[in-house]
């Protein structure tokens, strides 16, 4: 197979895996945040929201497993890219020693999804990166009942990182791990419910 035909074969089938955030909601009379919205808003992408987060788990199984059972996610693909050629490698900053061995996108019950990569190789780290370490990222997950979450998380053993924090708007949040160390926040906020 040619390079370039591998190349859009990889991201036809959503290999890469990014997750844009749009911008906070304004109310239409507010000031816009740029006096020259105009020509800024032509240099802006036209995103609409995140379609999904890419999680690199150590075990894609015991990963789709867990958030199947815990968040009724359901798998809506399943690749074995194959051999990456070393200049994809090199674009996306992989270590030439390492492959993709599987990716599984799954999905949320309102349509969102989460995408589990998981790589092999002698120079993979499995050590996790500090919280305040650059490029470290979590995922927060809506709730409309905080403290029944709080409650199966407990009953299912999973280490809660903090007592929920009640904001003056009623927003309610706390973080937990998942069992192969990955950090999750849970939100309710009752102006979404």
């Amino acid at each position: 197979m040619k390079k370039n035909t591998l190349y859009r074969a990889i991201a036809a089938a959503s290999f890469v895996a990014t997750a844009m955030a749009s911008l906070p909601a304004r109310a239409a009379d507010q000031a816009p945040l740029n006096p020259n919205a105009a020509t800024t808003q032509a240099r802006q992408l036209n995103v609409a929201g995140v379609d999904h987060v890419g999680i690199n788990v150590p075990d894609v199984d015991a990963a789709s497993a867990f958030f199947a059972d815990l968040l009724g996610a359901r798998v809506v693909s399943d690749m074995r890219p194959g051999k990456i050629p070393d200049a994809w490698k090199d674009s996306f900053n992989w270590r030439h020693t390492s492959e993709i061995d599987r990716i599984v996108m799954m999905q949320l019950r309102d349509g969102s999804k989460i995408e589990l990569f998981q790589y092999s190789g002698p120079d993979v780290s499995r050590a996790l990166p500090h919280e305040e370490d650059a490029a470290e990222t979590h995922i927060a997950l809506k709730t409309v009942d905080l403290d029944h979450s709080l409650a199966v998380l407990k009953a299912r053993g999973l280490r809660i990182l903090n007592d929920p924090v009640t904001l003056p708007d009623g927003e309610r949040w706390f973080y937990f791990l998942t069992p192969w160390g990955s950090q999750l926040e849970l939100v309710f906020a009752p102006h979404s419910v």
